[in-house]
Formats: structure tokens, sequence, C-alpha cells
């Protein structure tokens, strides 16, 4: 009965209802694992646009602009197309041949038709699911995120990765400087100890620092297209890995936000790195357009011949004109920071992502490949059983699949049951020991308290407070015990350090002992 236009009504109501059903049918299913969370968000997805094709079909119904449903209306009211009135009885009887007439030419060997019911359009959601092919491995079904591509474009560009040398080169200097005091920057010394020692950025590092802009110095963004690609490269990823786990975000209004609340920051000059304009930098050269990285750099460029041609065309620019250049350069500023802070805002909406990607990398790193290997396994078991399928319920458990009785929730002993008490006694598994540097996590008896001294958990705690997880440190557990201790252990060292200017005795003439700065400044003096 397609054909009448109340039928087409009545059905978009009722598939609207079904469609609701079907959408809590998909959150139930919701819960069961991290493939499933993802699935179900695309099968809501599908629902609600379904939602919203039979609601404008049941809209534009309302809103009659040809008059079809009025004239349904009257026509089982009785009255005819010229408005004059008629019989109910006679209109119901055409209805019911019109009816029979389309089955009659319709309907022959068709067969019963498919009803579209709430498990109807619950089938044909989960059928629309494409998940197996939105992530890699790595990204897990959205757990994690899979930025390897993005890490090497960064390692690749040129003048950050010489930025990054540079910086290490003059920190090694710095501290070469205090032991020989006469050495220059250019010294082989130097060079050999940053060949040895200098290891470029590795991914994790990365990870928790690639939305840091600010770090970068400004010479490294303005006007290079590899790295204005690279930040939209940034952008595209994290904006489309939030649209494939997330599909119901309304990314139109979080880019109109993040548009709104950039343009504020910018106006009161509040974002991070961006708070004086390029042109005013000494090291910048308006002619040219260009920012360089020091000013024996700078110096080298003013003597040539193309920017002395172009300061002459500069000058002779009026008043407006150079303002226009300048403007130039603050849009320049602008379209970097706007991709910088775009990229700052979908790293922290995808935070937890991220840090679970740090996390699992960190993990692995402590790893063998056979533990790995039984922690995947382990993983699939979990999936399987979380498909909530209930197999068996009717037949007898056998001894070995009974629930363990366990009422003191004692640990499994390597048979699967529980140690006797005794034992669990012996060892002192009741007594609970907290580690502060390891997050507060709690561990249970001296023998798993001294042995996470060298697992990944407390190396990890150790290093994000930058002290290096040796000897010195085993039963440490609280942060600023941890600091004390390390900041002494530095003065120790620096007072064992030996320093020509204090710890060389020299002896004049007379046979006085005096300190080689001493000696120093009296032969200067002429007095020894």
């Amino acid at each position: 009965m397609s054909f009448s236009v109340l039928e087409q009504l009545r059905s978009a109501h009722e598939d609207i209802e079904n469609v609701e059903k079907s959408m809590s049918m998909v959150l139930m299913d919701k819960h069961k694992n991290n493939k499933s969370a993802v699935s179900c968000e695309h099968a809501l997805k599908y629902l609600a646009e379904a939602t919203q094709l039979k609601c404008k079909t049941a809209i534009e119904i309302y809103q009659d602009k040809d008059g079809m449903r009025t004239d349904d209306i009257n026509s089982l009211a009785g009255q005819k197309a010229d408005k004059k009135g008629g019989d109910v009885w006679t209109s119901f009887y055409d209805k019911v041949k019109e009816v029979k007439d389309y089955h009659r030419r319709f309907s022959v060997n068709s067969g019963v038709p498919e009803q579209q019911n709430a498990d109807w359009f619950y089938q044909r959601a989960m059928e629309s699911d494409k998940t197996e092919n939105l992530f890699s491995g790595e990204e897990e079904y959205g757990k994690r995120v899979d930025m390897h591509e993005l890490f090497v474009t960064y390692l690749n560009l040129k003048k950050i990765s010489t930025q990054r040398k540079q910086s290490f080169k003059e920190a090694t200097f710095a501290r070469l400087k205090k032991k020989s005091p006469d050495l220059e920057p250019d010294d082989p010394e130097v060079e050999a100890a940053v060949q040895k020692e200098f290891h470029e950025l590795d991914y994790i590092e990365w990870l928790k620092t690639f939305d840091q802009f600010h770090d970068i110095q400004r010479y490294c963004k303005y006007k290079d297209k590899a790295y204005t690609e690279y930040t939209q490269s940034l952008i595209a990823y994290l904006r489309g890995f939030l649209l494939r786990t997330q599909p119901l975000v309304d990314i139109d209004k979080l880019e109109a936000q993040f548009e709104k609340e950039f343009e504020e920051r910018w106006t009161d000059r509040s974002i991070p790195g961006w708070q004086e304009p390029t042109h005013k930098d000494k090291l910048f050269c308006l002619p040219s357009n260009k920012l360089f990285n020091g000013e024996a750099v700078k110096k080298s460029h003013e003597t040539g011949k193309i920017y002395k041609k172009k300061l002459t065309e500069m000058q002779k620019l009026g008043f407006e004109q150079q303002k226009e250049l300048v403007a130039a350069t603050e849009e320049e500023d602008k379209k970097i920071a706007l991709l910088e802070s775009r990229a700052a805002k979908w790293h922290d909406l995808l935070s937890d992502a991220i840090n679970e990607s740090v996390q699992h990398l960190q993990k692995k790193q402590s790893q063998t490949i056979e533990e790995m290997e039984a922690e995947k396994e382990e993983e699939d078991e979990d999936d399987e059983d979380d498909d909530g399928e209930d197999i068996g319920s009717d037949m007898e458990l056998d001894d070995e699949d009974r629930p363990i009785y366990n009422p003191l929730n004692l640990p499994l002993g390597w048979d699967g049951k529980p140690i006797p008490f005794w034992l669990y006694k012996l060892h002192g598994m009741g007594i609970e020991y907290k580690c502060e540097i390891c997050g507060n996590y709690s561990y249970w008896g001296r023998r798993a308290f001294e042995k996470h001294f060298q697992e990944w958990r407390h190396a990890y705690g150790m290093r994000c407070l930058k002290i290096p997880n040796t000897a010195h440190f085993k039963e440490i557990t609280k942060i600023e015990e941890a600091i004390t201790l390390y900041e002494k252990l530095k003065r120790d060292a620096d007072e064992q350090t030996f320093r020509p200017d204090q710890d060389v005795e020299c002896e004049d003439i007379q046979g006085n002992v005096m300190s080689q700065r001493a000696f120093e400044d009296l032969r200067r003096q002429g007095l020894v």
C-alpha cells in the first residue's frame, strides 16, 4: 500500500520506532570489547542517518505541499475530489477494490514480503560495519594511534633536525668547558663527543612532545613548506582518527569552536611562541621576507646582490605598500599559528589514545617475544569470552571447570588453585607496599615489592622524574626522597670532580704552598 500517502506516513513512524529499538540493541552490545565499541559507534551512525531519512520523509508528508495528504484524509471521510459529500462506505469499498487490484498485479509469485522490524534494522546496521578496514594493526580498533609516518616526516624536516643537533652540541660544549676552560666550540673533542653521544629523537619521546610547537624555533617554521605540510598531515590524521573512532561527533561544530578560540587567543597574543610578530624579530629581513637563525647568516645575506636589489625596490614603495608587506608577514604568522593551535586541540581530544600508545610501547620494550605472544593470545581469548554467547549452560560442569572456592582471595598457585594460608602468611603476602613513584601502585608481599624496582612501571616513573634507575634508589618509594637523594648524589659527584684551579697546588720560591688560581693571580701581579 505504498501508493497511499497516509500509509507512507504510518510506515515512516513505524520505522522510526523500530530504529530506536535497534539502537538500544546496539548499545547493549557496546560494552563487550574494544572492537565491539567502535563497530557499535558506526552502527549507531548508520541508524541515526536512517532515522533522519525517515523523519525527513514524514516532515515532507506533514507539510503537504502537493495536497495529497489532504486528499487522502478527505477520501477516508467520504468526500470526493469535487469537494462534494459522498458515502463513507462507498469510498471504503473503492479502497478495498484498489488494494485487491494492486496485490493481484504486483504480488504474483513474490512470496512473503520482508518484515522491517527492529531486528532487521539491527542486522542492516551491523552488516554496514567496515571497521576491519578502517584501522591498522597498531591502532587496534582505535585503542591506540599509529603515527610512524608522521614521525619519519618530522625527523626529515631539515631545519628542525639541524636545530636539534646544534642544541645538543651547545649543551655538550658547555658541559666539557667546565672540565677544560680553554676549550673552543670548534674543537675536535667537542665534535667527537657529539658524534658519540648524540641520539636521534625516538618515537615514544616524539609522541609525548609533538604538540609542543612553541619549543620549535621560529626560523624553522616561517615560510617553510615542509613544516606546513607536516602540520597539515598531523591535523588530517588526528581528525580522521577521531572520525573513525567516534563517527557521531559533530566535527564541523568542533572546528568552529577551535576557530573561535584561536581568534580570541590570537587577538590577545596569548598563544605560546607567538607573543611577538616575526617582523619585529632582529633576525628578520623584511626586503627579502626571510628569517635567519643567526646574526652572522643575516649579515652575510645583507651583503649579497639579491638583498640590495630588493632593498632598493622596497625603498621605492609607498608607505601603504610597505604596510602591506608587514601585514603579509603577520598573515603568514597567523596561518602557521592556526595550524599549530588546531593540531594541539586535536591532540588534547585524543590524549587518552596517545597516552595509551606511549604506555603500550614502553611495555613492549620491557617484554620478550614470548611474553608479547602470550599476552596477545590472552587478549584474543578474552575477546572470544566477551562475545556474550551462552554455551553449555544446560551441561554439567566437570570438577576442573567448577568455580574455585576462595573466600580469602588467596593468590593462585602453579596448579591454578589457591595457595595454603600458612604459605600466604609465611611470605607476608597480606602486607601492602605502596610506591608513590609507580603512581601509588600497591604491591602485596615483600618479594613482589623488591622485584618491582627493576620492572617497567618503576623504571617509567623514574624516567618521568629524570632520575636514573640505579641501585642507589632501591627501597626509595617517595618522589621527594628520590629527588633529594639524586641532588645529594650530584653534589657528591661535583665535589669529587677534579678542578685544576682549586685542586692543583703550586709552591713559590720561598716554599709557600697555594692553589693554582692564587699562584696565577700573584704571578700576574709580579709578586712571585
